[in-house]
């Protein structure tokens, strides 16, 4: 049979993703009254940097509204994380900031390397959550919700049986032992079961809850 894969979004990653938009927004909003008052400001005679600074504020609120209006609707990902270019638009402000401060060389380039990153990861959001999935192949059936991590694996040559157990789903191999492969961390995890015991099924793996 074909290889088959489910993507799945990871539920850790997606709390994570929340505190860092509601991080990226206090310092919007920091980043923009401090830009308004150097505008203000009689004494300061650069006005370039003070709105590229509430240009990237802006962005990023605007950005964060419709990420949240997109995911209440459920419409799917875009082809890139805007969120994440956005708030690497505002570290890259605030990095071009430090070069007008007295800071060591070291301290100035180090602060060009965190919008970097995020920009990164708003390039690659869909490759990045590619690498998150449910897989079957000719060898057997693949877990990976960690980037940096091994995936799960259990080779159809070692599977007797399957049943869903809580979260998860349970296997049974043919030395007499069982493996449990927790499903907790997929965000739509029943959809995930549903997919996985069709695939199991297909493939002549029996569910043994059922049979007994």
């Amino acid at each position: 049979m074909p290889e088959d894969v489910l993507p799945v979004d990871s539920r850790r990653v997606e709390r994570i993703k929340h505190l860092q938009t509601i991080q990226h927004l206090l310092a919007a909003l920091l980043l923009a009254q401090a830009a308004i008052g150097h505008l203000q400001s009689p004494h300061n005679h650069a006005v370039v940097l003070p709105v590229l600074e509430l240009v990237a504020s802006a962005a990023l609120v605007v950005a964060a509204i419709r990420e949240r209006v997109r995911h209440a609707r459920g419409i799917e990902h875009e082809p890139v994380g805007w969120l994440e270019i956005a708030g690497s638009a505002m570290g890259f402000v605030e990095a071009i900031r430090h070069l007008y401060e007295p800071h060591h060389l070291s301290f100035i380039v180090l602060g060009f390397v965190p919008p970097v990153i995020l920009l990164l990861f708003g390039i690659f959001d869909v490759r990045i959550r590619s690498r998150r999935y449910l897989k079957v192949d000719d060898d057997g059936f693949a877990l990976r919700l960690r980037l940096f991590l091994p995936r799960k694996r259990v080779r159809w040559e070692e599977m007797r049986g399957f049943h869903v157990q809580g979260t998860g789903v349970e296997f049974t191999l043919r030395n007499g032992s069982t493996r449990k492969i927790s499903l907790r961390d997929v965000k739509d995890r029943d959809q995930a079961i549903r997919w996985l015991m069709d695939q199991l099924n297909r493939r002549g793996i029996q569910d043994s809850s059922a049979a007994q």
